[in-house]
């Protein structure tokens, strides 16, 4: 999903790039797409990057501490992770219901489509965390 929206993006921009000084002649909703698709591509990939634990850590003093304080560190952090992905998920399910009726400057869009990425992977994100963590408690209890 991410590769398809990624290419739409790459051939959209280069589209509003090729009619804007190739033909003299802009596109109008080609900008706006191009923006929406690169909030969704960054939003879902923030999901699947959760989903393969390939965040960006700092892991130079972290590999170095022992297990015990590791997998407390990870726990204190998932928790934070979880509190922030729970806001954001609130905040877009509270949020899509108002910006409904409204559509798009330039595409005939209503403004929930491209608001609907945050919750959902909000959602994504917890459910991936919540895997995490009782997987490393399971692991932890069967030492």
């Amino acid at each position: 999903m991410l590769i398809f929206i990624l290419s739409v993006m790459v051939v959209v921009t280069s589209a509003g790039v090729f009619w804007r000084y190739g033909l003299n002649s802009a596109l109008s909703w080609s900008e706006e797409l191009g923006c929406y698709l690169l909030v969704w591509v960054s939003f879902l990939g923030a999901a699947l990057a959760t989903s393969r634990g390939s965040h960006i850590g700092i892991a130079l003093v972290f590999d170095r501490l022992p297990l015990k304080i590791q997998f407390w560190i990870m726990v204190i952090v998932d928790m934070i992770i979880i509190f922030f992905m729970s806001s954001i998920f609130a905040g877009g399910i509270k949020i899509l219901p108002s910006i409904h009726a409204r559509t798009a400057t330039t595409l005939p869009i209503p403004m929930s489509i491209p608001y609907l990425v945050m919750p959902f992977s909000a959602g994504v994100i917890i459910f991936y965390i919540l895997v995490r963590l009782i997987t490393g408690f399971k692991k932890r209890n069967d030492q």
